[in-house]
């Protein structure tokens, strides 16, 4: 049962209960006031700009910031700070202290620019993908081979009647292997590790390194450690939450993934690598690649996503957490955490795939859906308050309830105009223009969102989504769940079922 309720996608979701019982609107609080990110350029901060900034956020409307510390502003560098260093630490302090006299909230991001990684991800823990060598044996040949000791996780052989023969045990320490085929065409699989190569993009100085292997469980813990650090000795108040963006990894493999398998699926995925490595369509295909994606789904739902979040809550912070982008059961990983978030990117939206965000918060019994609002959504300084008020109520028709501007830079005065800027930002500063009437549009929102927060979901509808007929598909291997690439969705019975609801008027 538990498995249908969290696979129900919510078609409508109301402000039941939205009103008090004496009709007053519903009273406000920062959370139902819009955010923002707020990018941290080089982390080149100060205490009296920091707090020049804080009181103009305040004085706009704005309940909380954002921090993301990203790469510096040119020219700057004498000013840039080391993330986590005491330099750092101090301004955050600071920042939470002045947030506090302000009533504005503070997020930060459990890292630096996207998504986690750093310096302390090791080679063997960082973002991966599997390498596969076949070898095909004519009867009697020896079959031979010097290979990486330190990334072979598995070398089978398969023969012309079904025979599968582990040889995994005759690799030598020095990576050499040899074996004498038996009579027919035998065919072997190598199955090895590397690594990726990608790294945190657009680190901040002190953030640098490898982005870490999501599917390797002991990767997230270690790398909470770097942080435990700092917050276990941490007095000051102030954050709300910490941050994971969208799902930006490429690992399709993990040092313990054969392991995994075996004690999820019960049974040994290295009797059936011809069905997931192969090129040949079949049913055996089609179930095996489903087994290897649920396999990676429940590593990301069951260890490696709450692994973080039980961190935050054991420091006295909740999470927010973009799901989309995962190979994983989407509406799952978004209830790991406390608030679930979504985007819309430029131009390109669809309220149908923001809801599984929402829907997964209402089924999960989280009060806050949030959302990346603004990304990119026209080039610097061309974006108008009426361009934003539409693409929020498309979110607000999502489920959303917690707008996050996508967002302001931090800017010392001195800088001059137009001052440092994030490329893929709305820029909402006191450098734009616009800033004059966004008092006007937070006014909006906090009016909008003291109803959505206060409101329950009312769902006319619920429509089961069968992430399982997706998986079961003998082509390729992981599917990344995007927001911008929905084929994976639209194509589908149930997005082509969604999308006759939404056409009928069920929001």
């Amino acid at each position: 049962m538990s498995g249908l309720v969290l696979g129900a996608w919510v078609v409508q979701a109301g402000v039941a209960g939205g009103e008090s019982a004496s009709g007053a609107w519903p009273q406000s609080s920062r959370e139902a006031r819009p955010w923002s990110y707020w990018w941290w350029m080089g982390s080149a901060v100060d205490r009296t700009n920091l707090t020049r900034e804080l009181e103009r956020y305040h004085a706009a409307g704005w309940g909380g910031v954002h921090i993301i510390p990203i790469y510096g502003a040119r020219g700057w560098e004498d000013r840039y700070l080391e993330y986590l260093s005491p330099g750092w630490l101090e301004m955050l302090r600071h920042t939470l202290r002045e947030a506090r006299r302000l009533d504005l909230g503070v997020d930060m991001t459990t890292g630096t620019g996207w998504c986690f990684g750093g310096p302390t991800v090791s080679d063997a823990e960082a973002n991966a993908r599997v390498s596969v060598q076949t070898s095909e044996l004519p009867p009697g040949q020896k079959f031979q081979l010097s290979l990486d000791p330190k990334r072979v996780q598995a070398v089978v052989a398969y023969g012309p009647a079904g025979e599968v023969i582990d040889l995994s045990e005759k690799l030598q320490p020095d990576g050499h292997i040899e074996w004498l085929a038996p009579e027919g065409r035998w065919r072997v699989y190598v199955v090895s590790q590397r690594p990726s190569g990608r790294r945190v993009k657009r680190a901040a100085p002190g953030g640098e390194g490898h982005m870490l292997n999501p599917i390797y469980p002991r990767a997230m813990t270690n790398y909470l450690k770097r942080f435990s650090r700092v917050f276990d000795h941490w007095a000051e108040p102030g954050i709300r939450a910490m941050y994971h963006d969208s799902y930006e990894y490429v690992s399709d493999w993990a040092p313990d993934f054969l392991t995994q398998f075996e004690r999820r699926r019960e049974y040994r995925l290295q009797e059936h690598l011809p069905a997931l490595f192969g090129s040949k369509p079949s049913e055996e295909a089609a179930r095996v690649r489903a087994d290897y994606r649920r396999t990676v789904s429940d590593i990301l739902i069951e260890e490696s996503l709450p692994a973080w979040v039980t961190w935050c809550r054991a420091h006295g912070m909740q999470t927010r957490n973009q799901a989309h982008g995962s190979p994983a059961n989407l509406l799952d990983l978004y209830a790991v955490a406390d608030i679930p978030e979504t985007e819309m990117f430029h131009t390109d939206r669809d309220p149908l795939i923001s809801k599984f965000a929402s829907s997964a918060a209402h089924v999960a019994g989280r009060r806050l859906v949030a959302s990346e609002t603004g990304t990119w959504l026209k080039e610097h300084f061309h974006v108008t308050l009426a361009d934003l008020k539409y693409l929020i109520d498309d979110l607000y028709l999502s489920g959303v309830n917690h707008v996050i501007f996508h967002g302001t830079c931090y800017s010392p005065d001195e800088a001059g105009w137009p001052g440092w800027l994030f490329y893929a930002s709305t820029q909402l500063n006191p450098r734009n223009p616009i800033w004059r009437d966004v008092p006007a549009l937070a006014a909006y929102i906090r009016r909008c969102q003291s109803v959505l927060q206060s409101g329950q979901p009312d769902a006319d509808v619920l429509v089961y989504w069968p992430v399982h007929d997706l998986w079961h598909n003998p082509a390729g291997r992981l599917m990344h769940l995007t927001v911008h690439r929905r084929a994976w969705f639209n194509d589908q019975p149930i997005g082509k079922l969604a999308r006759r609801l939404w056409d009928q008027g069920y929001a």
